[in-house]
Protein backbone atom coordinates (compact mmCIF):
# COMPACT_ATOMS: atom_id res chain seq x y z
CA UNK A 1 0.00 0.00 0.00
CA UNK A 2 1.25 3.41 -0.74
CA UNK A 3 1.06 6.82 1.47
CA UNK A 4 0.21 8.76 -1.37
CA UNK A 5 -2.72 10.40 -1.73
CA UNK A 6 -6.15 9.18 -3.99
CA UNK A 7 -7.56 12.78 -4.43
CA UNK A 8 -5.85 16.50 -3.24
CA UNK A 9 -8.26 19.63 -2.97
CA UNK A 10 -6.36 22.66 -4.24
CA UNK A 11 -9.31 24.86 -3.09
CA UNK A 12 -9.01 26.77 0.56
CA UNK A 13 -10.35 25.81 4.52
CA UNK A 14 -12.77 28.88 5.01
CA UNK A 15 -14.69 28.95 8.64
CA UNK A 16 -18.16 31.07 7.14
CA UNK A 17 -21.13 33.06 8.57
CA UNK A 18 -24.00 32.55 6.66
CA UNK A 19 -27.23 35.27 6.43
CA UNK A 20 -30.31 35.98 5.00
CA UNK A 21 -32.46 38.97 4.27
CA UNK A 22 -33.87 40.76 7.18
CA UNK A 23 -37.48 40.10 6.18
CA UNK A 24 -36.54 36.03 6.38
CA UNK A 25 -37.16 34.23 9.49
CA UNK A 26 -33.92 32.17 9.27
CA UNK A 27 -31.45 33.18 11.89
CA UNK A 28 -27.90 33.85 11.01
CA UNK A 29 -24.93 30.74 11.40
CA UNK A 30 -21.07 31.28 12.62
CA UNK A 31 -18.24 29.48 12.92
CA UNK A 32 -19.80 27.37 9.98
CA UNK A 33 -17.15 24.90 8.57
CA UNK A 34 -16.61 25.85 4.43
CA UNK A 35 -14.18 26.23 1.50
CA UNK A 36 -13.87 24.42 -1.25
CA UNK A 37 -11.00 22.76 -0.23
CA UNK A 38 -12.90 21.35 2.93
CA UNK A 39 -15.73 20.42 0.96
CA UNK A 40 -13.83 17.96 -1.70
CA UNK A 41 -12.28 16.56 1.13
CA UNK A 42 -15.83 15.79 2.71
CA UNK A 43 -16.86 14.10 -0.51
CA UNK A 44 -13.35 12.33 -0.75
CA UNK A 45 -14.06 10.75 2.79
CA UNK A 46 -17.17 9.84 1.84
CA UNK A 47 -16.19 7.38 -1.01
CA UNK A 48 -12.59 6.62 0.68
CA UNK A 49 -14.03 4.94 3.77
CA UNK A 50 -12.24 4.50 7.22
CA UNK A 51 -9.95 2.14 5.07
CA UNK A 52 -8.25 4.49 2.81
CA UNK A 53 -9.44 7.96 4.93
CA UNK A 54 -5.79 9.02 5.34
CA UNK A 55 -5.91 9.18 1.60
CA UNK A 56 -7.35 11.99 1.05
CA UNK A 57 -5.07 15.12 0.88
CA UNK A 58 -5.65 18.52 1.48
CA UNK A 59 -4.48 22.08 3.44
CA UNK A 60 -5.96 23.40 6.61
CA UNK A 61 -4.26 26.63 7.34
CA UNK A 62 -4.84 26.97 11.32
CA UNK A 63 -4.82 30.51 11.83
CA UNK A 64 -4.89 31.79 16.04
CA UNK A 65 -8.61 32.28 16.15
CA UNK A 66 -9.38 28.60 15.06
CA UNK A 67 -12.44 27.22 17.04
CA UNK A 68 -11.17 23.77 19.32
CA UNK A 69 -14.72 22.15 17.97
CA UNK A 70 -13.91 22.33 14.36
CA UNK A 71 -10.56 21.17 14.49
CA UNK A 72 -11.52 18.19 16.90
CA UNK A 73 -14.72 17.64 14.26
CA UNK A 74 -12.22 17.68 11.00
CA UNK A 75 -9.80 15.20 13.11
CA UNK A 76 -12.52 12.66 13.80
CA UNK A 77 -12.48 12.16 9.66
CA UNK A 78 -8.57 10.86 9.83
CA UNK A 79 -7.83 12.11 6.64
CA UNK A 80 -4.46 13.20 5.39
CA UNK A 81 -5.01 16.68 5.82
CA UNK A 82 -1.80 18.92 6.32
CA UNK A 83 -2.30 21.08 9.24
CA UNK A 84 -0.10 24.54 8.84
CA UNK A 85 0.17 26.48 12.29
CA UNK A 86 -0.45 30.08 10.83
CA UNK A 87 -0.41 31.74 14.39
CA UNK A 88 0.78 35.90 13.16
CA UNK A 89 -2.67 35.47 11.19
CA UNK A 90 -6.65 34.86 11.34
CA UNK A 91 -7.62 32.04 9.92
CA UNK A 92 -9.54 32.63 6.40
CA UNK A 93 -12.93 33.69 6.59
CA UNK A 94 -15.94 34.10 4.59
CA UNK A 95 -19.11 36.21 4.83
CA UNK A 96 -22.16 34.93 2.98
CA UNK A 97 -25.76 36.50 2.23
CA UNK A 98 -28.53 34.26 0.39
CA UNK A 99 -31.06 35.62 -1.41
CA UNK A 100 -33.51 34.31 -3.38
CA UNK A 101 -33.08 31.01 -5.88
CA UNK A 102 -29.96 30.20 -4.01
CA UNK A 103 -28.50 33.54 -4.67
CA UNK A 104 -25.19 33.98 -3.07
CA UNK A 105 -23.37 36.92 -2.13
CA UNK A 106 -19.66 36.19 -0.74
CA UNK A 107 -16.92 38.48 0.21
CA UNK A 108 -13.44 37.79 2.49
CA UNK A 109 -13.72 39.09 6.06
CA UNK A 110 -9.76 37.87 6.38
CA UNK A 111 -6.89 37.68 4.07
CA UNK A 112 -7.06 34.20 1.82
CA UNK A 113 -4.27 31.82 1.82
CA UNK A 114 -4.09 30.11 -1.33
CA UNK A 115 -2.93 26.45 -2.10
CA UNK A 116 0.01 26.13 -3.96
CA UNK A 117 2.27 23.57 -5.85
CA UNK A 118 4.94 24.95 -4.20
CA UNK A 119 2.89 23.67 -0.77
CA UNK A 120 2.42 20.24 -1.99
CA UNK A 121 6.52 19.66 -3.02
CA UNK A 122 6.68 20.04 0.82
CA UNK A 123 4.37 17.20 1.35
CA UNK A 124 5.23 14.57 -1.01
CA UNK A 125 1.81 12.33 -0.29
CA UNK A 126 -0.38 15.32 -1.79
CA UNK A 127 2.43 15.81 -4.26
CA UNK A 128 2.46 12.07 -5.30
CA UNK A 129 -1.44 12.21 -5.45
CA UNK A 130 -3.50 10.26 -8.18
CA UNK A 131 -5.94 13.31 -8.99
CA UNK A 132 -6.38 16.60 -8.32
CA UNK A 133 -9.45 19.21 -7.57
CA UNK A 134 -8.54 22.70 -8.84
CA UNK A 135 -10.76 25.70 -8.47
CA UNK A 136 -9.20 28.47 -10.28
CA UNK A 137 -8.72 30.45 -13.53
CA UNK A 138 -7.46 29.21 -16.88
CA UNK A 139 -4.59 30.91 -16.72
CA UNK A 140 -3.98 29.78 -12.86
CA UNK A 141 -4.84 25.74 -13.75
CA UNK A 142 -2.71 26.37 -16.54
CA UNK A 143 0.51 27.15 -14.06
CA UNK A 144 -0.69 24.90 -11.49
CA UNK A 145 -0.57 22.20 -14.30
CA UNK A 146 2.95 23.08 -15.94
CA UNK A 147 4.36 23.19 -12.31
CA UNK A 148 3.05 19.87 -11.32
CA UNK A 149 4.40 18.44 -14.15
CA UNK A 150 8.39 19.51 -13.49
CA UNK A 151 7.78 19.07 -10.05
CA UNK A 152 6.23 15.22 -9.83
CA UNK A 153 8.48 12.38 -10.82
CA UNK A 154 7.95 11.44 -13.90
CA UNK A 155 7.90 7.62 -12.94
CA UNK A 156 4.52 8.08 -11.90
CA UNK A 157 1.54 8.40 -14.24
CA UNK A 158 -0.15 11.54 -15.32
CA UNK A 159 -2.77 12.56 -12.40
CA UNK A 160 -6.64 12.76 -13.10
CA UNK A 161 -7.01 16.25 -13.15
CA UNK A 162 -10.55 17.88 -12.23
CA UNK A 163 -11.69 21.49 -13.01
CA UNK A 164 -14.17 23.32 -12.12
CA UNK A 165 -13.81 27.08 -13.59
CA UNK A 166 -14.62 29.57 -10.58
CA UNK A 167 -17.67 31.03 -10.81
CA UNK A 168 -17.20 34.50 -11.31
CA UNK A 169 -14.90 33.76 -14.48
CA UNK A 170 -17.76 32.28 -16.50
CA UNK A 171 -17.93 34.69 -18.61
CA UNK A 172 -18.26 35.17 -22.59
CA UNK A 173 -14.87 36.75 -22.88
CA UNK A 174 -13.62 34.13 -20.92
CA UNK A 175 -14.85 31.24 -23.15
CA UNK A 176 -11.34 31.24 -25.40
CA UNK A 177 -9.72 30.67 -22.13
CA UNK A 178 -11.57 28.15 -20.64
CA UNK A 179 -11.39 25.97 -24.32
CA UNK A 180 -7.46 26.31 -24.58
CA UNK A 181 -7.49 24.70 -20.90
CA UNK A 182 -9.58 21.39 -21.71
CA UNK A 183 -6.98 19.54 -23.61
CA UNK A 184 -4.65 19.38 -20.28
CA UNK A 185 -7.47 18.00 -17.91
CA UNK A 186 -9.28 14.44 -17.67
CA UNK A 187 -12.59 16.28 -16.09
CA UNK A 188 -14.72 19.79 -16.85
CA UNK A 189 -16.92 19.64 -14.15
CA UNK A 190 -18.84 23.26 -14.37
CA UNK A 191 -22.74 23.42 -12.93
CA UNK A 192 -25.32 24.13 -15.96
CA UNK A 193 -25.78 27.94 -14.68
CA UNK A 194 -22.19 28.75 -15.01
CA UNK A 195 -21.46 26.77 -18.03
CA UNK A 196 -24.60 28.37 -20.29
CA UNK A 197 -23.02 31.99 -19.23
CA UNK A 198 -20.09 31.31 -21.39
CA UNK A 199 -22.67 31.60 -23.78
CA UNK A 200 -24.56 34.37 -22.21
CA UNK A 201 -27.58 31.61 -22.21
CA UNK A 202 -29.52 31.12 -19.44
CA UNK A 203 -29.55 28.34 -17.01
CA UNK A 204 -30.68 25.18 -18.51
CA UNK A 205 -33.72 23.88 -17.98
CA UNK A 206 -35.00 20.66 -20.50
CA UNK A 207 -32.36 17.54 -20.42
CA UNK A 208 -32.04 18.64 -24.06
CA UNK A 209 -30.94 22.06 -23.39
CA UNK A 210 -28.33 20.58 -20.86
CA UNK A 211 -27.55 18.15 -23.42
CA UNK A 212 -26.39 20.45 -25.82
CA UNK A 213 -24.60 22.99 -23.52
CA UNK A 214 -22.57 20.12 -22.80
CA UNK A 215 -21.73 19.47 -26.37
CA UNK A 216 -20.19 22.75 -26.90
CA UNK A 217 -17.44 21.80 -24.66
CA UNK A 218 -16.63 18.22 -25.72
CA UNK A 219 -14.78 19.04 -28.80
CA UNK A 220 -11.42 20.33 -26.56
CA UNK A 221 -11.40 17.48 -24.12
CA UNK A 222 -9.00 15.58 -26.18
CA UNK A 223 -6.88 13.71 -23.11
CA UNK A 224 -6.73 10.64 -21.90
CA UNK A 225 -6.06 9.16 -18.35
CA UNK A 226 -4.32 6.36 -17.39
CA UNK A 227 -7.42 3.78 -17.57
CA UNK A 228 -8.25 4.82 -21.18
CA UNK A 229 -11.67 6.11 -20.83
CA UNK A 230 -11.30 9.28 -22.17
CA UNK A 231 -11.69 13.01 -20.76
CA UNK A 232 -15.36 14.53 -20.42
CA UNK A 233 -17.95 17.34 -18.86
CA UNK A 234 -19.55 15.92 -15.97
CA UNK A 235 -22.30 19.10 -16.03
CA UNK A 236 -23.78 19.58 -12.77
CA UNK A 237 -27.37 20.03 -12.70
CA UNK A 238 -28.87 20.17 -9.10
CA UNK A 239 -32.36 18.40 -9.18
CA UNK A 240 -31.89 16.68 -12.13
CA UNK A 241 -28.35 15.28 -11.07
CA UNK A 242 -25.45 15.05 -13.69
CA UNK A 243 -25.13 14.44 -17.35
CA UNK A 244 -22.07 12.54 -18.66
CA UNK A 245 -20.66 13.39 -21.88
CA UNK A 246 -17.47 11.88 -22.46
CA UNK A 247 -14.60 11.46 -25.57
CA UNK A 248 -15.35 7.84 -25.45
CA UNK A 249 -18.92 7.94 -26.24
CA UNK A 250 -20.38 7.74 -22.97
CA UNK A 251 -23.53 10.31 -22.91
CA UNK A 252 -25.81 9.40 -19.87
CA UNK A 253 -27.60 11.32 -16.95
CA UNK A 254 -26.82 9.83 -13.80
CA UNK A 255 -30.20 11.50 -11.04
CA UNK A 256 -29.41 13.40 -7.42
CA UNK A 257 -29.16 11.62 -4.69
CA UNK A 258 -32.21 14.07 -3.86
CA UNK A 259 -34.96 14.11 -6.25
CA UNK A 260 -38.15 13.03 -6.03
CA UNK A 261 -37.45 9.57 -6.19
CA UNK A 262 -36.19 10.30 -2.47
CA UNK A 263 -38.95 9.60 0.00
CA UNK A 264 -36.49 10.68 2.92
CA UNK A 265 -35.82 14.00 0.63
CA UNK A 266 -34.48 16.90 2.61
CA UNK A 267 -31.85 19.61 1.26
CA UNK A 268 -31.94 21.72 4.09
CA UNK A 269 -28.96 23.81 2.52
CA UNK A 270 -26.81 23.88 -1.74
CA UNK A 271 -23.82 25.31 -0.20
CA UNK A 272 -20.90 23.04 -0.70
CA UNK A 273 -22.99 20.50 -2.87
CA UNK A 274 -20.79 21.19 -5.92
CA UNK A 275 -17.58 20.83 -4.58
CA UNK A 276 -18.44 17.72 -2.36
CA UNK A 277 -19.77 16.36 -6.04
CA UNK A 278 -16.33 17.02 -7.27
CA UNK A 279 -14.91 15.27 -4.45
CA UNK A 280 -16.50 12.30 -4.15
CA UNK A 281 -16.43 12.46 -8.44
CA UNK A 282 -12.71 12.04 -8.53
CA UNK A 283 -12.26 9.37 -5.90
CA UNK A 284 -14.46 7.12 -7.31
CA UNK A 285 -13.03 7.78 -10.69
CA UNK A 286 -9.69 6.95 -9.27
CA UNK A 287 -11.11 3.73 -7.17
CA UNK A 288 -13.06 2.92 -10.16
CA UNK A 289 -9.99 2.92 -12.67
CA UNK A 290 -12.07 5.44 -15.01
CA UNK A 291 -15.45 4.07 -14.54
CA UNK A 292 -17.84 7.58 -15.21
CA UNK A 293 -20.99 5.81 -14.09
CA UNK A 294 -19.61 4.52 -10.46
CA UNK A 295 -17.60 7.89 -10.25
CA UNK A 296 -21.04 9.67 -11.08
CA UNK A 297 -22.73 7.74 -8.82
CA UNK A 298 -20.50 8.45 -5.66
CA UNK A 299 -20.58 12.71 -6.73
CA UNK A 300 -24.15 12.47 -6.40
CA UNK A 301 -24.13 10.59 -3.05
CA UNK A 302 -21.45 12.74 -1.30
CA UNK A 303 -23.52 15.65 -2.97
CA UNK A 304 -26.86 14.56 -1.31
CA UNK A 305 -25.13 14.38 2.35
CA UNK A 306 -23.24 17.84 2.18
CA UNK A 307 -26.67 19.39 1.51
CA UNK A 308 -28.98 17.98 4.37
CA UNK A 309 -28.02 20.44 6.68
CA UNK A 310 -26.36 23.42 7.12
CA UNK A 311 -22.27 23.18 6.97
CA UNK A 312 -20.61 19.79 7.48
CA UNK A 313 -22.67 16.86 8.51
CA UNK A 314 -22.71 14.78 11.71
CA UNK A 315 -20.61 12.02 11.84
CA UNK A 316 -19.74 9.09 13.40
CA UNK A 317 -17.56 5.84 13.12
CA UNK A 318 -19.28 2.42 13.66
CA UNK A 319 -17.61 0.16 15.77
CA UNK A 320 -17.24 -2.56 13.11
CA UNK A 321 -15.63 0.11 11.11
CA UNK A 322 -18.21 1.49 8.99
CA UNK A 323 -18.89 5.91 8.76
CA UNK A 324 -21.91 7.26 8.88
CA UNK A 325 -22.69 10.22 7.62
CA UNK A 326 -26.49 11.96 9.33
CA UNK A 327 -27.17 8.60 10.73
CA UNK A 328 -26.44 6.13 7.31
CA UNK A 329 -23.92 4.38 6.14
CA UNK A 330 -22.60 4.78 2.22
CA UNK A 331 -23.47 1.52 1.49
CA UNK A 332 -27.11 1.83 2.94
CA UNK A 333 -27.03 5.12 0.74
CA UNK A 334 -26.14 3.15 -2.55
CA UNK A 335 -28.55 0.13 -1.88
CA UNK A 336 -30.86 2.79 -1.48
CA UNK A 337 -29.90 5.11 -4.16
CA UNK A 338 -30.45 2.31 -6.77
CA UNK A 339 -33.43 0.72 -5.66
CA UNK A 340 -35.31 4.36 -5.79
CA UNK A 341 -34.20 5.39 -9.18
CA UNK A 342 -34.69 1.68 -10.44
CA UNK A 343 -30.98 1.69 -11.81
CA UNK A 344 -28.82 -0.53 -13.66
CA UNK A 345 -25.64 -0.85 -11.18
CA UNK A 346 -24.90 -3.93 -9.31
CA UNK A 347 -24.54 -2.42 -5.54
CA UNK A 348 -22.39 -5.42 -4.57
CA UNK A 349 -19.92 -4.58 -7.84
CA UNK A 350 -20.13 -1.32 -7.06
CA UNK A 351 -18.93 -1.77 -3.36
CA UNK A 352 -16.06 -3.99 -4.83
CA UNK A 353 -14.64 -1.51 -7.06
CA UNK A 354 -14.43 0.79 -4.44
CA UNK A 355 -13.23 -1.63 -1.77
CA UNK A 356 -16.11 -1.11 0.49
CA UNK A 357 -17.09 -4.62 0.24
Amino acid sequence: MTNDCIFTSMGMFIIDEIHFPENSSKRSHYNVIGGGGCYGALGSRIITGPSNSEKVGWIIDKGNDFPKDVEDYLKSWNTGAIWRETPERLTTRGWNMYGEREFREFKYLSPKLRITVDDLIENKPLLNSQSYHLICSPQRSIEILESLQKARSQSLPSPIITWEPVPDLCLPENLKDCLSVLPNLNVLTPNAEEAARFFSQPEPVTKQQHEELAAKFISNLTNDSQFQTGSGIVLRSGALGCFILTSKGINEWIPAYHNENNPTRSVIDPTGGGNTFIGGFTTGFVMSEGDWRIAALCGNIAAGIAIEQIGMPVFKVKKEGEDEWNGKSFKQRVEDYVEWNKLDFDVGEVLRVLKLD
